[in-house]
This record gives C-alpha cells, sequence and structure tokens, in this order.
C-alpha cells in the first residue's frame, strides 16, 4: 500500500473517529425531558378614580372640590404610582397653573414634574416606594382654588381646565425610565412601536 493510501486511509479514520465522538458528545449534553402543563396567574394593576367639584359659578378663594378626589386601588399586585397636573385658562389662552392653588393629599412628593405616591402605606424596597394591595384608598386632591390675588375681574365667564394624568405601574422588575423608553398602547399592552 502506498504512502498517499495510508495517509488518505489514516485521514479517513480520524474524521469517522471525530464525528462519532461528536455525535456521542451531542448526545450525552442533549436531553428532553416533556414537564406536565404550567399555569401563570398574572397580575392587574387597577386603580378607580372618584371626586367631585362644584358645577356653579365660582368665585377666587373657594374650595371648589365637594368631593375629594382619590384612587380606589383593587390592584392584585404591589404597584407604585404618580402623576402630572396641566393647568390651562381661556383667558390667558395657555399655561394657567400658576393661577390655581391645588391641595395635594397627604404622602405625595413632587419630583421633575410629577407627584409620586410615598405615602406612610407604601414599603420601600431599593428607593422604590411599593403599595401594597392592603391600601386600598389614596387621597390625591382635596381643594382647587383660583388664586384671588391673580384672578380678576377679568377672568369672568372664562374657564380654566385641570387635566390630571396618572400612571401606575407593577411595583416589582420595572422602573419608570424603562417605561419612559417607548410610548405604550395601552389596549395591548405593548410598545406603541412593535406595530401591534
Amino acid at each position: 500500500m502506498g504512502k498517499k493510501k495510508f495517509i488518505a486511509i489514516l485521514t479517513l479514520l480520524f474524521l469517522a473517529i471525530a464525528a462519532l465522538t461528536a455525535n456521542l458528545i451531542v448526545a450525552w449534553l442533549t436531553d428532553t425531558a416533556t414537564t406536565g402543563p404550567t399555569d401563570f396567574t398574572l397580575g392587574d394593576v387597577s386603580f378607580e378614580w372618584s371626586g367631585a367639584v362644584s358645577t356653579n359659578y365660582v368665585v377666587p378663594g373657594e374650595n371648589v372640590v365637594t368631593t375629594p378626589y382619590k384612587l380606589t386601588n383593587t390592584s392584585t399586585i404591589r404597584t407604585e404610582l404618580r402623576f402630572k397636573i396641566e393647568i390651562t385658562s381661556e383667558y390667558l389662552e395657555g399655561d394657567g397653573s400658576d393661577y390655581v392653588n391645588l391641595t395635594i393629599g397627604t404622602g405625595w412628593v413632587l419630583s421633575d414634574g410629577y407627584y409620586y405616591y410615598r405615602g406612610s402605606d407604601t414599603v420601600e424596597d431599593n428607593g422604590k416606594y411599593l403599595i401594597p394591595t392592603t391600601v386600598t384608598l389614596i387621597t390625591v386632591i382635596t381643594g382647587i382654588e383660583l388664586d384671588g390675588s391673580k384672578v380678576g375681574n377679568d377672568f369672568s365667564g372664562s374657564s380654566f381646565t385641570i387635566t390630571l394624568v396618572f400612571e401606575a405601574k407593577q411595583g416589582d422588575f420595572v422602573d419608570w425610565a424603562t417605561l419612559d423608553q417607548d410610548e405604550i398602547n395601552f389596549s395591548t399592552g405593548l410598545p406603541a412601536s412593535s406595530g401591534t
């Protein structure tokens, strides 16, 4: 047998052994098993809004809140809560926030344009103020008054519009910065940019 044939046979034998060893290693490293069904129950973040203001004409200095504005927590998981306020004036044709005095409920802290709920009934965990499911009622606004030193007769017959935007999220595993990265389609719960 020639030297070239011997090298060719030896090479083929080496490749065959290598392929067999690779198959044995792959077979040794992989395994499959079927488990029984696993059920997951998702938590629910849910708050209900209540409260009322006077529907009559108001005068500066009068508290127009007839029933304090509150949120009822019906969430099944720990949550975090924040809101921002926008006040517009028909007379000023824009921002009217300097002309309205608000009395915010206890436990709210203003930071970066948002009021964050950090009441004594929250649980602090790694810098987060988590609202347990046992907290059922959170007071938001108890007073809304026009500032009499700024609102005069010129404002007569015009309106102020107060818009509150509430944001609630699960308390664990998500932070506000993550949620702020993308717009959320709240009918699906998915980022709006995903096209669904």
